[in-house]
């Protein structure tokens, strides 16, 4: 099985709120965003999936919320946008759009150094 990952990075803020009702400050984050793609067969140039074409689709995925208050991205929980929520979206919007042999497993999405949240169907 081969397993290729593209990562892409993006600035936004988001404030969360919390178990007890309160919401956190507006913060914002470096987002390390990974796409993860797995086949068991390569093209005939020898790919899963082409770097450039994975690149340009998660960039065009990514471009609406970068900069922004991720808080009013309703897509992203109605209001609080955990790195759960955006692992979700990101993955449900890049899902079939390369049209490859390669299947898209997982969205990674690093909020902090360490602190992960992936999604996959």
């Amino acid at each position: 099985m081969y397993e290729v990952r593209v990562r892409k990075c993006f600035w936004a803020v988001h404030g969360l709120r919390l178990p007890d009702g309160s919401v956190e400050p507006l913060h914002g984050h470096n987002w390390q965003v990974e796409a993860v793609f797995r086949g068991s067969s390569l093209d005939d140039c020898g790919l899963l999936v082409d770097f450039t074409a994975v690149q340009q689709a998660l960039a065009e995925v990514l471009e609406p919320l970068a900069g922004r208050n991720l808080g009013e991205v309703p897509e992203l929980g109605g209001g609080n946008p955990t790195a759960e929520l955006l692992a979700r979206h990101v993955y449900e919007r890049l899902h079939g759009r390369l049209g490859s042999q390669a299947a898209l497993t997982a969205v990674h999405v690093e909020e902090a150094e360490g602190c992960v949240a992936a999604y996959s169907a």
